[in-house]
């Protein structure tokens, strides 16, 4: 693949057909702050105006997939100011959400490594998932005094159900790579050692089928989802915001990040 070597949070890969955007904070768990969720999504606009490209791929570097919200930097604000700060974080990751499903492109979910809350919103909004075996994929939200964001409290009910996504949001469920594919939250699973090669065998299987096919498919399969999604997101926002500012909510942050 073809790498995009300038210095960000977010590194880009190419090949033909193909655009990897892969998460690189790797120092910080690869958690979304607000500059990943912009270079993320600045970075799936770029591969959607390139008429040679037709499957995008979200992973990460190193032991983790996304780790989910930048908690140390949310854990930096005041208490008076951490709504504020809750409410454009998830902005910022909801665009990219909405992006990823309303997208032209075929987005396949690489989870190289643990995936916890927005990390899990993220491979949700995904048409197609790969995890690593190895791979950890928790809400997390509850440790933390937090509702879900990124869709996570929209898209997992309807896809394990109910009763499992209570396990997972406030029974604290963690599951692995195997669980993730049982649970239908994965497509497959692949050993951490042959991870990659098996990520690449999967773009290149919706390569070789009929490529004018994939964006009105998709679009097609997600008409259901999407009419009422965007008001949700914008629900989930509101109520992480207002959460983050609960005494309880900024004990549980603050011992979190070591404060």
């Amino acid at each position: 693949m073809e790498t995009d070597a300038t210095p960000t949070v977010v590194r880009t890969e190419r090949r033909p057909g193909v655009v990897r955007i892969v998460l690189d904070r790797v120092e910080g768990g690869n958690a979304l702050n607000l500059q990943m969720a912009r270079d993320a999504l600045a970075a799936l606009r770029a591969a959607e105006a390139d008429p040679d490209v037709h499957v995008l791929t979200l992973t990460g570097t190193g032991r983790f997939f996304c780790g989910g919200g930048d908690v140390a930097n949310m854990a930096s604000h005041p208490q008076d100011r951490r709504p504020a700060f809750l409410a454009s974080l998830a902005g910022a990751a909801h665009e990219l959400a909405w992006a990823m499903v309303t997208s032209r492109l075929l987005v396949i979910a690489g989870v190289n490594g643990t995936a916890a809350g927005a990390g899990l919103g993220l491979i949700l909004n995904a048409d197609w998932v790969l995890v690593s075996e190895e791979a950890s994929l928790l809400a997390a939200y509850s440790n933390l005094g937090l509702s879900p964001d990124t869709g996570v409290s929209y898209l997992l009910p309807r896809l394990v159900g109910h009763q499992r996504a209570i396990d997972l949001t406030l029974g604290r469920r963690r599951l692995s790579g195997n669980e993730a594919v049982e649970w239908g939250l994965a497509n497959a699973s692949a050993p951490a050692q042959v991870f990659d090669a098996e990520l690449a065998v999967a773009e290149d299987g919706f390569l070789q089928g009929a490529v004018q096919a994939l964006a009105p498919t998709k679009q097609l399969l997600r008409a259901g989802m999407v009419e009422r999604y965007q008001d949700h997101l914008r629900a989930e926002a509101e109520s992480i915001s207002t959460l983050s500012g609960h005494p309880d909510s900024v004990r549980r942050v603050d011992r979190f990040a070591g404060r």
